[in-house]
């Protein structure tokens, strides 16, 4: 539906538009690109409503190592935006706007340092295309983009954060001389690492 990505900016380029080629090709690209370099050229995306304090992992971003994190990102903004909303069709499908939901990146791989509230592992805003330079240059080939999707009955996984990206709560010490994880962190723990498969949550054309 062309209506669900009319937003305030600029236009969504056609390879980025969620449907199901565009979804697919950049999952079968993070997977090429992440096979090759590992997890050096791979971080963990989030998805914020501004007016709250919760992030939501929706997926994970790969780019060559001639592109940057921001580029990488913001070139693949529309679709990542998208995925977000049908993932979280409660909390984000309906916020409209330009500044509505905010994109924010983790290093590859740190679910577990997340949900720990590691004070080291600190969140980076990402901005839009026509905020970074080169951005619209980049080829979709030299970046990917593989969504979070839930199983049956998974709540997803979240984390609460302040304004400049680190933990809002303190960090779980799962050691006998402080707290142990609660039952909910564990959950929590245990519902972020389990694998994922892409399945279809996009527009038809």
């Amino acid at each position: 539906d062309d209506d669900d990505e009319i937003e305030e900016g600029p236009p969504i380029p056609r390879d980025m538009k969620y449907i199901e080629r565009n979804v697919l090709r950049q999952s079968q690209h993070f997977v090429a690109i992440r096979e090759a370099a590992g997890s050096q050229l791979t971080n963990d995306v989030y998805v914020r409503d501004v007016e709250t304090s919760t992030f939501w992992f929706v997926g994970k971003i790969a780019r060559i190592s001639d592109v940057s994190l921001e580029q990488a990102v913001a070139r693949q903004w529309p679709l990542i935006e998208q995925h977000a909303r049908r993932l979280r069709p409660i909390e984000l499908y309906s916020k409209k706007g330009r500044d509505a939901l905010q994109i924010w990146t983790a290093p590859g791989d740190s679910e577990l340092d997340v949900a720990y509230n590691r004070p080291n592992t600190q969140f980076q805003k990402m901005k839009r295309a026509d905020e970074i330079p080169g951005a619209e240059k980049i080829r979709a080939i030299e970046i990917g983009f593989q969504g979070e999707m839930y199983q049956q009955n998974e709540e997803g996984f979240r984390t609460v954060r302040t304004e400049d990206g680190r933990p809002a709560n303190p960090e779980v010490q799962p050691t006998s001389e402080t707290r142990a994880p609660t039952n909910d962190e564990m959950k929590k723990i245990q519902e972020m690492i389990k694998g994922k498969d892409l399945g279809g949550m996009f527009d038809d054309e």
